[in-house]
């Protein structure tokens, strides 16, 4: 029971901050200009300096070392999950503007948003490490593969999207540089190390305002559930799980790694996703419905999950 109660109150955390930003958007203090502002901010600021602070205070250089079987994990299941999704597309005619968001949402987590004070709140502390490594993969590949599949998605096939500006994106320059200085054993001054942390520290809250301005935008009567829609809750809470699940009968880790890594992968939709999708002009409403939809779906998913994987 104690572990049923602490997954819903993770996620409720999120849906109360989600709808603080709808209902300030409602009555005005929250407008389609504030939406713009808190995506860019936290693109090009506040989510590189967060990945930089995580990484430096969770993993040590020896940790970063011995992490190779867990990434290799963490990186086949997404891949797999991500071709998976790319078949789907084929099979069900996703439309042209949805594809992209569709492969990225439906096999790529929000292991950061809602995955590290979930992970926190079931396994506690020493889980964040495991928590950070599967973020690793994930944002490696969504800040690549991810990104990549949408701006191609939506500009067509014959233009040239893989550049320094779709690839070095200020979130994955941050995290490897994160990378480099534990490796180089790099420690910044406490003032500048606090500044980042601090302004890291603005990634979530803005990001959840982000979607809450934006569903608020949309209407509540755009929040449709479509075939799409469907298997998007397919790859987020069975597709992914399950392909962490079997990958660990052939590359065995350690259970509380295992445990962690499942319910990463089984985390709702990525906030970013709908801001990237906006940015690129894919379909950012599908994508906000879908971050709203699993996040809330989670509230009932999460503690089922998590009993489930003690048995197993």
């Amino acid at each position: 029971m104690q572990t049923f109660l602490s997954s819903v109150q993770g996620v409720l955390t999120i849906v109360v901050i989600l709808a603080l930003g709808y209902y300030l958007s409602k009555i005005g203090w929250f407008e389609k200009t504030t939406s713009d502002l808190f995506a860019k901010l936290v693109v090009n600021i506040s989510l590189p300096l967060n990945m930089i602070v995580n990484i430096m205070s969770t993993f040590s250089k020896k940790q970063l070392e011995h992490s190779g079987r867990g990434l290799l994990i963490a990186f086949l299941s997404i891949l797999i999950s991500y071709l998976i999704a790319y078949i789907l597309t084929e099979i069900f005619k996703v439309k042209r503007g949805r594809r992209g968001v569709f492969v990225a949402i439906f096999s790529l987590s929000n292991s950061i948003f809602v995955g590290l004070p979930m992970s926190q709140a079931l396994f506690g502390e020493v889980a964040t490490p495991y928590t950070l490594l599967y973020y690793m993969a994930n944002t490696t590949i969504w800040w690549t593969l991810g990104v990549y599949g949408i701006v191609r998605d939506t500009n067509g096939k014959d233009q040239k999207i893989l550049n320094s500006d779709t690839i070095f994106n200020p979130p994955l320059l941050g995290f490897i540089i994160g990378v480099i200085f534990v490796f180089a054993n790099i420690q910044l001054p406490k003032f500048i190390f606090d500044s980042f942390k601090m302004i890291g520290g603005l990634t979530t809250p803005l990001s959840i305002f982000y979607i809450g301005i934006v569903i608020y935008e949309m209407g509540l009567d755009k929040f449709k559930l479509d075939k799409d829609a469907f298997m998007v809750f397919i790859g987020r809470f069975l597709v992914t799980p399950a392909l962490v699940l079997i990958l660990n009968l052939f590359i065995p880790l350690p259970q509380l790694m295992r445990d962690v890594f499942i319910i990463m992968s089984a985390m709702p939709v990525m906030v970013n996703s709908a801001i990237i999708a906006r940015v690129y002009g894919a379909d950012y409403e599908f994508a906000t419905s879908m971050i709203t939809y699993t996040t809330i779906f989670s509230v009932i998913i999460m503690p089922f999950l998590m009993v489930l994987i003690k048995i197993v």
